[in-house]
């Protein structure tokens, strides 16, 4: 029998507990403990300033609330996501946009989901894409569920948003302007129908779940692309970072990056999946403002 199994007497076993034995197991149940029911419902508020260069002056300071990866299902309840949309209104955003995935396991999860979405506010409305896991269930469910809470769905579209009074019958004058497409890995992305009739050099907002598509958007006059899709890892360890990362978020899994002339901000999300840990990766949400450079 080895030492590993050697079986410990009353009064050892005594001793290990009042040593550093308890000392141990005390640290690896706080530590279970924090990662599995602390952090991941810890959510933090980024604050994050986008500077843009020509940015008409009715948009400066204009206000952006992203919500990501809420994955409603065995991990997440409908009231992790009503806390967070209290958080997301507290921030009295101009606009809000949700960059997919609301459900895990099931498509039904999304009513639930969407029920707790439809009580948050902005003044130019609320604006959703679709995630990879709401295409592994059922796509059209999500959409439907959202759609039936009041939320706007984009797959392959866009948006003209009226800031400071412009006409929108001359489809001019100071408008930001939205596109959302479908899930890059398991949709139907089309970024040319989703930008036609997009003015050229408009302040322009690309809605795309997997961050990594910056690379593809770049360079088609796009000012800031949003997603989601990473978790942040989920996980971050000093000197290491995320030692695991999905498809399509290894190149920009967090935070704000300039990518040729494009803005991208990948969202580190509300939910989580299996393993459902978060460490060092608190659960996000942003407040984005637009600057003028």
């Amino acid at each position: 029998m080895s030492e590993w199994s050697t079986p410990v007497s009353r009064r050892g076993f005594l001793k290990w507990i009042l040593g550093g034995g308890a000392v141990g197991a005390v640290s690896l149940l706080s530590g279970a403990v924090y990662v599995t029911k602390v952090e991941p419902r810890w959510i933090e508020v980024v604050r994050v300033d986008v500077p843009i260069r020509g940015l008409p002056a009715p948009l400066q300071g204009f206000t952006i609330a992203q919500l990501s990866d809420f994955h409603v299902g065995p991990h997440v309840k409908a009231e992790d996501v009503h806390r967070a949309v209290e958080l997301a209104n507290e921030l009295g955003p101009d606009l809000v946009v949700l960059t997919g995935d609301y459900v895990y396991e099931s498509a039904l999860h999304s009513a639930a989901c969407a029920g707790e979405l439809a009580a948050l506010k902005a003044e130019h409305g609320v604006h959703a894409i679709l995630g990879n896991h709401d295409f592994w269930t059922d796509a059209d469910v999500v959409a439907a569920n959202l759609r039936q809470a009041g939320l706007d769905v984009l797959r392959n579209e866009h948006r003209q948003l009226q800031v400071g009074g412009a006409d929108p019958s001359t489809r001019s004058g100071h408008s930001l302007w939205l596109v959302g497409i479908e899930d890059v890995w398991s949709g139907k992305p089309d970024l040319e129908a989703a930008l036609d009739g997009v003015p050229q050099g408009a302040p322009t907002v690309l809605l795309a779940h997997e961050p990594d598509f910056a690379d593809q958007a770049a360079g088609r006059g796009i000012t800031l692309q949003l997603s989601g899709h990473s978790h942040g890892g989920q996980v971050r360890l000093p000197f290491v970072g995320a030692p695991i990362l999905p498809y399509l978020a290894h190149k920009y899994p967090y935070g704000l990056r300039r990518v040729g002339e494009m803005w991208l901000y990948t969202n580190r999300g509300i939910g989580l999946v299996a393993p459902p840990v978060r460490f060092l990766c608190r659960p996000e949400i942003t407040l984005l403002r637009l600057q003028a450079l």
